[in-house]
């Protein structure tokens, strides 16, 4: 089994939500009281039972990391989509938003792509939390679609991917 993960977090590096997602189907989030290094480790569990991945864009790992006091890179196969897809297309630009907006992914929330304050003001004030909420919950499951497109347009083998886990 395989996850796909992606957090945000303030500028002192504090993650504040965890959005993750097993496929399009089986997908959830992390923040307040279910922000736990336990609830954290139940979710990558699977992962590692079943010798699966655990995907992600950018440094997402190393906040996880450092959030939980934890080695998720030398523990789990963390693939890291970014750098697969710098290795392997010819982008303009490697902005989850512009290749989403390639393959005609929209957003309901775009305003944060462009002003990632805006979103921890939302988050910080109850009347638009959801907001953000849907913001990262639409990062989770862009970013599967983006990966299952990709792959298969560029045919990116497993080997390929084996060849951007983080050591």
């Amino acid at each position: 089994m395989n996850i796909f993960i992606d957090t945000e977090w303030f500028h002192t590096q504090k993650i504040f939500l965890i959005g993750y997602a097993y496929n399009l189907k089986i997908k959830g989030q992390l923040y307040d009281k279910q922000l736990t290094k336990k609830n954290f480790l139940n979710l990558i569990k699977p992962v590692k039972e079943s010798n699966g991945y655990i995907f992600f864009y950018g440094p997402d790992i190393g906040m996880l990391e450092k959030n939980f006091n934890i080695d998720i890179r030398n523990n789990y196969k963390c693939c890291n989509i970014l750098k697969l897809f710098k290795r392997n297309l010819k982008l303009k630009s490697y902005k989850l938003a512009y290749i989403e907006k390639i393959y005609g992914l929209n957003r309901s929330m775009p305003e944060y792509k462009t002003n990632i304050f805006r979103m921890i003001r939302d988050w910080n004030n109850p009347k638009y939390r959801q907001r953000a909420l849907i913001y990262n919950y639409e990062d989770v499951i862009n970013l599967i679609k983006v990966f299952r497109f990709i792959l298969k347009k560029h045919n990116i083998s497993l080997e390929k991917i084996n060849d951007c886990i983080l050591k």
